[in-house]
């Protein structure tokens, strides 16, 4: 390649157009750059860099260090030397990984590496990450093979507001081998990561193996590609609207609750419904399998049943009208007394409960300063709450569902039931 055939300065205004013109400056004042070490991420944090000196904005660099190649500590030596030549500060991030069954590698690694990087960044934060117009391809194709819906064929955007900051692809339109012709033209060290080479990974195979034979036929394949997926893209988003206009006639008054009549609408706008409540309440988008499930077996379970779906994230539990989106129930032994002593908090972390004891005066609505006792129903028990009244009764008649019932907080004070925590 002679010198001339390289623009570096046309592609530096291709990337800083890709987040200029996709953010008022005055929301952002640092960026946030993942650093593998490798080519891509290398070419990245170079332009960068060059975008923050001349923007006069703080940037740091992460390298998330997976402990799952040999090579992994020289990576690691590489990132914190090249950044220091940059005078670029770098934070290092070790991470072990434990897959549970039927978890893929590739999957739990990225997951593990964005919760990471997100954990350093704030509202004002760009994190960048260098995925390009192959990647984007890779991915398409990826989760095609999958089973995807519309969601997932979108594949990735190039700019979108996170629960910290934003994240930004300033590269997603442009292709590999101009990224190696950057880091070439520059002399750029990187580092090279053996393992992209293993075909045993589904992207790797994708890369090696599919998209070549792709490329024979259809040269222009990436960007055919990149279009498809904006399509897709505009057509999720005409689904999560459609969504947010038919959720509100079922939404409750918690976010997490939906009225069981939502049933009653046609399969696709209940699918439509169903997937955006779950990631309306932050959990992972359910595949088609587990929609048609919550509404067999737990919409259409009988009157009589008290039904639930359960998976590794949440359980969707049905009471009167309604159903409720949650965190796994944890262990909880219902016949454990708690000693809550006087003056300091009361924890029960299976239970997530952290309450003060002003917390307890202020439902007593008087001082108080001896122990109390903690206690809960319990099984099978029928405890009597007043005269006229057991707890039992005053459980079905506030609308505690069954699966709180024996999780609800009983206040002894001298041995006499005085606060049902519910």
């Amino acid at each position: 390649m002679q010198a001339s055939d390289f623009d570096l300065e046309k592609l530096y205004a291709i990337f800083e157009s890709s987040i200029t013109t996709k953010i008022d400056k005055k929301k952002y004042n640092q960026f946030l750059v993942a650093y593998s070490g490798g080519s891509d991420s290398t070419a990245l944090l170079y332009f960068a860099n060059k975008m923050a000196k001349k923007c006069k904005i703080k940037i740091r660099a992460i390298h998330v260090n997976h402990n799952l190649n040999a090579d992994s500590v020289d990576w690691e030596n590489h990132c914190k030397y090249f950044c220091k030549k940059l005078n670029i500060p770098i934070i290092i991030k070790s991470i072990n990984i434990v897959l549970k069954p039927g978890e893929s590698i590739e999957e739990r690694a990225r997951e593990e590496r964005y919760r990471v990087i997100g954990s350093h960044a704030d509202s004002k934060t760009i994190m960048m990450t260098a995925h390009h117009a192959n990647d984007q391809s890779e991915t398409f194709l990826y989760q095609l093979f999958r089973g995807s819906g519309v969601k997932g064929l979108s594949a990735m955007p190039d700019f979108k507001k996170i629960l910290n900051g934003y994240h930004s692809r300033p590269f997603l339109n442009t292709s590999k081998n101009t990224l190696m012709e950057l880091v070439n033209f520059k002399e750029l060290k990187y580092v090279i990561d053996n393992s992209n080479d293993n075909t045993k990974f589904s992207r790797n195979y994708i890369r090696k193996e599919i998209l070549p034979k792709i490329k024979e036929k259809w040269p222009s394949y990436s960007s055919t590609i990149s279009r498809a997926a904006n399509n897709l893209a505009d057509a999720d988003k005409l689904n999560r609207d459609l969504a947010e206009i038919d959720i509100q006639s079922f939404l409750l008054s918690d976010d997490n609750k939906i009225s069981t009549s939502i049933k009653n609408l046609d399969d696709y706008r209940f699918n439509n419904v169903i997937r955006f409540w779950i990631m309306k309440n932050n959990f992972r988008m359910p595949s088609l399998e587990q929609i048609y499930s919550i509404y067999l077996n737990v919409l259409n379970a009988g009157n009589d049943k008290t039904p639930f779906f359960s998976c590794s994230e949440y359980q969707i539990r049905r009471h009167n009208e309604y159903i409720e989106i949650m965190k796994p129930l944890k262990k909880h032994d219902s016949s454990k007394i708690y000693n809550w002593k006087f003056g300091e908090n009361l924890v029960i972390p299976n239970l997530s409960v952290n309450l003060s004891w002003k917390n307890l005066e202020e439902r007593l609505g008087y001082n108080l300063n001896k122990d109390v006792e903690v206690k809960f129903r319990g099984d099978g028990k029928n405890i009597e709450f007043s005269k006229n009244k057991n707890l039992k009764d005053y459980m079905r008649e506030n609308k505690i569902p069954p699966w709180k019932r024996d999780r609800t907080l009983l206040i002894y004070i001298d041995e006499e039931l005085k606060i049902i925590w519910d």
